[in-house]
């Protein structure tokens, strides 16, 4: 075996380890939907300080804000087995990939949380005192007046968020999950060439990467157009 950089093998390679990359996809369209619907509900549970509830979500978002992705994947895969266990309940048939999808959601909804929150709490008193003023019952005011406005400024910091989980979808093939990173080792195992694959799935993660902050580009100025549509239309 040759100690140069094989381009030729590389890109030979690059079909193999794209094929995983639905995997990626998969977790991380998952982990955002779920995690921002959670990360709402969460948030305007902890505004609304429901007694009880709150406390333990802010314990909640501590620690999957405060622990790395492997240790959180590792509890659960391990952990949540062993627990269910002793109350006679076998998840033996659950699949590796099920448990990456609850961990990578789990950890997009404290994330998203917290964005949240403070999107909600930055949406201007007058808003909410003029959908009061008209009779909305609290529910109908957040999804009609404050989570709009909120998740619009909430754009940005949402998309650094999944960012941060297509990064974080390197780990899960600690779990047996075969993805991307899996298949490289694979791969790199047979043919002992370990950096022309990884050279591949750094180019991947950065194409995918790229993309998801060109959505984010993209939605931040469709709602800047509109709501410049908005105040012009108003004037």
């Amino acid at each position: 075996m040759g100690m140069y950089f094989n381009v030729t093998y590389m890109i030979k390679s690059f079909p193999a380890l794209l094929g995983m990359v639905h995997i990626t996809l998969l977790v991380t369209l998952v982990a955002a939907v779920c995690g921002i619907l959670l990360g709402a509900g969460i948030a305007i549970l902890r505004i609304q300080k429901v007694p009880v509830v709150a406390p333990v979500l802010r314990v909640f978002i501590s620690f999957m804000r405060g622990t790395p992705f492997l240790v959180q994947l590792f509890l659960a895969y391990f952990g949540v087995p062993e627990i269910f266990s002793h109350i006679g309940i076998s998840m033996k048939g659950v699949p590796p990939l099920a448990f990456v999808l609850a961990v990578f959601s789990l950890h997009m909804a404290a994330y998203g949380a917290e964005i949240l929150r403070s999107s909600i709490l930055a949406v201007p008193v007058g808003e909410k005192e003029a959908a009061m003023s008209l009779g909305m019952t609290t529910w109908q005011m957040y999804r009609r007046v404050i989570l709009p406005q909120a998740f619009h400024m909430a754009i940005p910091a949402l998309i650094n968020t999944v960012i941060g989980v297509v990064k974080g979808t390197s780990l899960i093939f600690n779990v047996g999950v075969v993805d991307i990173m899996r298949k490289a080792e694979l791969m790199a195992g047979n043919s002992q060439r370990s950096l022309e694959l990884y050279v591949d799935v750094a180019i991947i993660y950065g194409i995918l990467i790229f993309l998801i902050a060109r959505i984010g580009r993209f939605l931040e100025r469709r709602h800047r157009d509109g709501r410049d549509l908005a105040e012009l239309s108003e004037a």
